[in-house]
């Protein structure tokens, strides 16, 4: 009795030095994960439309993949590359109807996903169903790889 006594007292001892959550840390919560995906898919859509390549940096790993509904394969530089080149403009992006799935350090989005670009002079507007996948990184979550399908028009 008195073994289990002392084992059950050490037991509580070391939960309560586990280190306490910092101000500033990444929420663990799924449901904070979730609201903070959605976010940084909102700003990866700003940051597309204004041509901003910094946070484009920020919110895609440098290892980011892009497989499009065509099937053609960009890497974030890639991406980054032809619109400062000047062949490609996106006028609109919007992410609808998000689903985040979180998981121990990682997270997938899917959604629908409506661009309006021009490229090469032609005018395009697409609507897609498409997947991002992220992983939490010691400076916070970033898009590692993403995926779109053609939604086909009636």
């Amino acid at each position: 009795m008195r073994l289990l006594l002392l084992t059950s007292s050490a037991a509580m001892l070391c939960v309560a030095l586990l280190p306490l959550p910092v101000a500033g840390e990444v929420a663990s919560h799924p449901d904070d994960t979730a609201a903070e995906i959605k976010r940084l898919e909102h700003a990866l859509a700003q940051a597309v439309v204004k041509r901003d390549y910094n946070a484009l940096m920020r919110i895609e790993a440098a290892t980011y993949v892009y497989t499009d509904s065509d099937a053609k394969v960009d890497t974030r530089d890639d991406f980054i590359k032809v619109y400062k080149g000047g062949t490609s403009d996106v006028r609109s992006l919007r992410f609808d109807d998000l689903v985040v799935y979180v998981y121990d350090g990682s997270a997938v989005v899917r959604g629908v996903l409506t661009i309006d670009r021009v490229t090469n002079g032609e005018t395009i507007t697409r609507v897609s169903r498409y997947t991002r996948f992220y992983v939490r990184f010691p400076d916070g979550w970033k898009a590692v790889a993403g995926h779109s399908s053609a939604v086909k028009q009636r």
